[in-house]
């Protein structure tokens, strides 16, 4: 896991949070004194356990009706309608990762339609309904082309509404804007809360508020307001107003300033792309938004203080959401409307160079200074249309990947036309087969430039999503065939199936207008026989801090060999069956739902296996907030499908994210700094999270042996912790190899796979493949009973050629008991992929020993994996004399 991921949004949020409430550059007017003094006199109006004077009078936030239109999607021009709607009225959820549904209200005119989730339990981080759910374009009355929406909203510190109902304050009938309204006391956000409070200690609990969202006729942009009730006579100070996103990965963010880059400067709004659906940009009421923190996918930006006075009323404008699309360029068209900016139009066609259309290709426009200014994407017919402001000058350019940047070609402040045009190329055209049957099967397809040359690429502002490195394509096909674009020159093409098969590894010239065929016969060379390796913590964009689709996920469990894949959502439970089957990889690959159990105060653990209940809130997640890990680890291991909890990443990153830190484990002594937080009962560690033996000896190496050190039977397991494949964290390293007695994925139940981990039937393989016997050829988690003083352990190392092994390791009870160096000398004559088969001799202590096996490569995975480690760990097994 890297550090990005391990910290995980609330974390992030917690590191920020600190410089941000002693005075950050983010509250320009009154410096921090200012800043000190609001959240000063906030706290002091809001200690809870002082009684805080009340005004004398009541008020009233009136409700909307909870009907409203009764044909909510019918607005004429110059109309605006608000109501409920039916599961046919929904948009299309191309993505599968919506969570509007029926019930829930539409503000809709001719143009646009903005969905707001009905007073219900939320599938969202902000678990209350009366928010944002969906923002779509509207088109012969049905919601269409609807965004890739995730999840945004105001906050009050780390407070949002908890609604109690959602209707519709006007349905549009009368003229003038339609307005749904939700209501509810201010209430911290659970999963802010326990962290948070001690550094926005002011609570805003008592202040009731009316979230109004607002749309006129003709109109791109929802208005926000609030209304708060505000019943202390002293009034309120609000020192710490936020506006916060759960959206990066599934719609990129983009800035006026800096395009798809980052900055950390204040902005008049964010918004947030998607090529294939509506777009949006987001502005404060009445400031500039100014970064705050942006960690694992989450954006928080906070705005300007402010005071609400006493003993009455308060409507206060609290954002606008302008929308637009498909695309940047449709929302900037949106935005430029709303602010009554002239814009001109700059069309044209993109070609290959047979004057073939280039079609859906990005088409960029930047000022020549390169500041970067829109973009959109090219139709069937290679055409595009995009705007920028009325005599601005610009350069625009084009790309694909695979191919050299088209451009930029200067358009003058009065030119309308620009027609790009792209260099030829030549096609490296893959046919991958499995050497046993001659079939084509998923592999891993990755095409290297060589020598000094470097892929052609763009600045971060364009946001154009590359492999990066000497990368030109990083693919993954299901059943061994691609065709992929290639400039002219030398490359390098590496074809795997993961770590038991051999390498293609060869060099290829493309020449343009060519095609190079790369017949690639793959020979699955490490005999696993019975043995089935699972990844248990692989995240989708189903989680808000990853980036990749289920579809491809799973595309890559398949290319690489990973037959047992567990997919593991921050708080929601759900699994890769339906995607398997979607992609027929069903022979190669085997899902087993789960959840990764993401608290924000004590650690991340992995409830493996799980059933998706779609009734239920995110599919069955657990109520964590305010309770302690005995107690929800018991909730998890009392569902119907007995799932066991693996502690996952226990060590690394803030404490609050790794269980054994936020517990105060100490291992030299095997006690807690906090037992009321211990839970006895875990018998599963993410000992290897994306890191191999070395790199975790020191630190939960030395955790997992302590345990086996007093007795205490705990496995471990090794797993990716992927958040986003490219380039360099794919699924599988490392990965968890199971005693399954099968080799065919289809034969495996979500039972057979926990006893496997559970009962410790497992090793740990980062490319090498290890199995360990003792006495009676009992293996890892297993106790050999009466063996003596001395036992004897039977090993056997495995590995392709391609993977590197360098030495061995036994370890008895805590303590390294010999080093070996492995080479060339021992590999098995009749098959050079048996590295080492020999045995080791090995002490029994009176009371009984455990033996763990590790095997170091001393370097890395290259040309499949760069960057990972080649190492195996054995799971212990237990010696009895």
């Amino acid at each position: 896991m890297t550090a990005s991921h391990r910290a995980t949004i609330g974390f992030g949020f917690l590191v920020a949070l600190a410089p941000f409430a002693c005075g950050s550059p983010a509250v320009p007017d009154g410096g921090t004194d200012a800043l000190a003094d609001a959240i000063g006199d906030a706290a002091d109006d809001t200690v809870t356990d002082i009684p805080v004077p009340r005004c004398p009078m009541d008020f009233t936030l009136v409700p909307g009706d909870p009907a409203g239109h009764s044909e909510p999607l019918g607005a004429a021009p110059g109309e605006v309608r608000a109501g409920r709607l039916n599961a046919a009225q929904l948009p299309a959820d191309r993505t599968g990762l919506a969570i509007w549904a029926a019930g829930d209200i539409v503000l809709a005119n001719e143009r646009v339609g903005f969905v707001i989730e009905a007073a219900r339990p939320s599938h969202l981080y902000d678990p209350w309904g009366g928010k944002i759910v969906g923002i779509a374009r509207v088109s012969g009355g049905r919601l269409v082309d609807a965004a890739d929406f995730e999840e945004a909203t105001v906050a009050i510190g780390r407070h949002t509404v908890r609604t109690t109902s959602v209707g519709v304050l006007r349905d549009g009938r009368a003229g003038g804007p339609a307005i749904v309204r939700a209501i509810g006391n201010l209430a911290p956000v659970p999963f802010l809360d326990e962290f948070a409070r001690p550094i926005v200690p002011q609570s805003f609990t008592d202040l009731r508020v009316a979230l109004d969202y607002e749309l006129a006729p003709g109109s791109d942009t929802l208005e926000i307001y609030m209304t708060f009730d505000v019943t202390r006579p002293r009034g309120v100070s609000v020192p710490f107003p936020m506006h916060t996103f759960f959206q990066r990965y599934r719609m990129p963010r983009f800035r006026p300033d800096v395009g798809f880059g980052n900055s950390q400067l204040a902005t008049p709004y964010v918004a947030h792309v998607d090529d294939t659906g509506i777009s949006y940009a987001w502005f404060a009421g009445d400031s500039m938004l100014t970064p705050f923190i942006s960690e694992s996918g989450f954006d928080a930006y906070s705005t300007l203080p402010f005071q609400l006075e006493g003993c009455m009323q308060v409507r206060r404008r609290m954002g606008r959401v302008v929308a637009g699309g498909p695309g940047l360029d449709g929302m900037l068209q949106a935005v430029a409307r709303s602010q009554s900016q002239m814009q001109r139009e700059i069309a044209g066609r993109v070609t290959h160079s047979d004057g073939s259309p280039a079609a859906n290709v990005h088409v960029f426009a930047a000022l020549p200074s390169g500041t970067f200014v829109t973009r959109t994407t090219t139709g069937v017919d290679g055409r595009y249309a995009l705007h920028v402001a009325s005599g601005a000058a610009v350069r625009v350019s084009s790309f694909r990947q695979g191919y050299a940047v088209a451009g930029p070609l200067d358009v003058a402040a009065t030119q309308a036309t620009a027609d790009l045009q792209f260099a030829s190329v030549g096609t490296i055209a893959v046919n991958a087969t499995d050497q046993t049957d001659g079939l084509g099967f998923p592999v891993r397809v990755q095409v290297y430039t060589t020598g000094s040359a470097r892929p052609p690429s763009l600045p971060a502002s364009h946001g154009e999503p590359l492999p990066g490195g000497n990368w030109l394509h990083i693919e993954f096909t299901a059943d061994g065939r691609l065709s992929l674009p290639a400039p002219p020159g030398r490359y390098r093409v590496v074809v795997s199936h993961g770590p038991e098969y051999e390498v293609f590894d060869q060099e290829v010239t493309v020449i343009a207008g060519e095609t190079v065929a790369v017949r690639a016969d793959l020979r699955h060379s490490v005999d696993t026989t019975g043995i089935q390796c699972g990844d248990f913590h692989i995240h989708t964009n189903r989680s808000p801090d990853a980036e990749d689709p289920a579809r491809l996920k799973v595309l890559s469990a398949a290319a690489d060999g990973l037959e047992v894949a567990v997919r593991s959502e921050h708080e929601f439970v759900v699994d890769f069956e339906p995607v398997i089957a979607e992609l027929n990889v069903g022979r190669w690959v085997y899902g087993v739902g789960s959840i990764e159990l993401t608290t924000f105060t004590w650690g991340h653990f992995g409830v493996v296996p799980l059933a998706p209940d779609p009734t239920a809130v995110n599919g069955g997640a657990f109520e964590w907030a305010n309770l302690l890990p005995p107690a929800v680890f018991a909730t998890a291991r009392s569902r119907s499908t007995a799932p066991i909890v693996i502690i996952n990443h226990p060590r690394g990153g803030p404490p609050r994210s790794s269980y054994f830190e936020a517990a105060g484990y100490d291992p030299a002594t095997g006690r807690v700094a906090r037992p009321e937080m211990w839970d006895d009962r875990f018998g599963v560690v993410e000992v290897f999270n994306e890191s191999d033996f070395e790199a975790n000896r020191n630190g939960t190496v030395r955790d997992w042996l302590s345990f086996l050190d007093r007795g205490r039977r705990v496995f471990a397991v090794g797993s990716s912790d992927s958040h986003g494949i490219l380039p360099t964290a794919p699924v599988g390293y490392p990965r968890t190899c199971m005693y399954l007695g099968t080799d065919n994925p289809r034969m495996l139940t979500p039972t057979a796979v926990r006893d496997a981990i559970a009962q410790g039937r497992a090793y740990v393989s980062g490319g090498i493949h290890l199995e360990v016997r003792g006495p009676g050829a009992v293996g890892p988690g297993q106790e050999a009973m009466g063996v003596g003083a001395m036992a004897q352990l039977d090993i056997v190392v495995r590995a392709a050629s391609w993977v590197p092994v360098a030495r061995l390791e036994v370890i008895v009870d805590g303590r390294t008991l010999e080093t070996r160096t492995i080479d060339a000398s021992m590999r098995d004559p009749m098959n050079p992929t048996v590295r080492l088969r020999g045995t080791a001799m090995v002490p029994v202590a009176a009371a009984g020993s455990y033996a763990i096996v590790a095997v170091h490569g001393d370097a890395d995975l290259a040309p499949v994996q760069p960057g990972d480690r080649a190492f195996a760990a054995s799971n212990p097994i237990f010696l009895r004399r």
